[in-house]
């Protein structure tokens, strides 16, 4: 009877999106990761704006147009927690913690275009999550239940971008997009008259997938636009946004960004605003905060992130940190009772890029 209740939920909300760390996420879409290289990361998972590297290829490709050979290599651990909260105590708090996050990619640029090619990892399946059941609140428990997940989802990419016209560029990423995900649901009965139970299940699937946008880069002011299309488990993106360049400011580059996933149907938001600020002359510091409008029990999800970027030689080391909680209402169990569930993660993301330069 247990296994039989949460198959059912489970299906009921395979065709829901969630956002966030938790089994809702995990059996749906993953939790999807925004940020690929220490740049992206730092500045809130800039998709549309920001730097121009080979990471674009995965969000804007149109931001390397006319971009030198370059390599990039970037690694990622990112930890979640998901915290039960039912009369402002933390009931239940469940953690997972992922080191298998990273990105591969590479520009050239041939004639009047830039090519490009990578693989990246997209969304994370995994969640463990562990739930005493009780028949009525005052009463001794009855079982004890068990849901696990792992997998992931990963792009294959190639990659075309060019120069229009001046500052203006286009680009146009295209692959597979690959989610593969394993599930196993345990529950474990206290009483003789109720038998154990487990069921296990999988899914995979390997779709094309696609990235476009615009990006228009002058010399003080920087725009862009971007979409990455819809596929089974991913939502369709659009992010936009914009940046200036403020010498009187210490010479630093402020500007914003704003992320919609499914536009035009759950329209859910996200903004960041992002600064950049030289150090030296081969060092910048990379500051941002980012927030969205999911309001759950008067709660809007916030985030905070920081990094650096540097060069030595031929070589571009950089760092970043993003810190990013969200609330949701649901628990994965359709018997825990709660007011609400924080949702937060911490990424810490370590790259290098290289560019032989006159090498060529």
């Amino acid at each position: 009877m247990r296994a039989s209740t949460i198959i059912i939920v489970i299906l009921a909300l395979s065709g829901t999106q969630a956002f966030g760390f938790g089994y809702h996420d995990a059996i749906t879409n993953g939790t999807v990761l925004g940020g690929f290289s220490p740049y992206t990361i730092a500045l809130g998972t800039v998709r549309a704006v920001g730097a121009s590297e080979p990471a674009s290829i995965f969000t804007n490709p149109a931001q390397i147009a006319m971009h030198q050979f370059t390599v990039q290599l970037s690694g990622s651990s990112i930890s979640w927690a998901e915290r039960v909260i039912e009369s402002d105590i933390d009931k239940t708090v469940r953690t997972l913690m992922t080191n298998s996050n990273g990105l591969a990619a590479v520009v050239y640029p041939a004639g009047g275009i830039t090519i490009g090619a990578g693989v990246v990892k997209v969304a994370e399946f995994g969640y463990e999550g562990m739930h005493i059941i009780f028949d009525d609140p005052g009463a001794p428990e009855v079982g004890l239940a068990l849901l696990e997940s792992s997998g992931s989802q990963v792009e294959a990419m190639g990659s075309v971008s060019t120069v229009i016209s001046g500052p203006l560029s286009a680009g146009f990423s295209g692959g597979v997009r690959r989610a593969a995900a394993e599930y196993q649901y345990n529950y474990a009965s206290f009483l003789f008259s109720v038998p154990d139970s487990s069921n296990a299940w999988s899914k995979e699937k390997s779709e094309f997938a696609w990235h476009a946008g615009l990006a228009l880069n002058g010399d003080l002011f920087k725009s862009g636009i971007s979409y990455s299309s819809e596929t089974e488990y991913m939502e369709n993106i659009l992010a936009f946004g914009g940046s200036a360049y403020a010498e009187h400011l210490k010479k630093t580059t402020v500007g914003f960004e704003a992320e919609i996933t499914s536009p035009f149907d759950q329209n859910l938001f996200l903004g960041k605003l992002f600064l950049s600020m030289p150090l030296t002359k081969s060092l910048e510091a990379l500051i941002s905060v980012s927030f969205d409008d999911n309001r759950v029990a008067n709660r809007a999800g916030f985030g905070f992130g920081m990094g650096f970027s540097g060069r030595v030689g031929r070589f571009i080391l950089g760092g970043g940190v993003l810190n990013r909680f969200r609330a949701r209402m649901d628990t994965a169990f359709p018997d825990e009772a709660s007011d609400r569930v924080d949702d937060s993660y911490t990424i810490i993301n370590l790259g290098v890029s290289y560019s032989p330069g006159d090498l060529l």
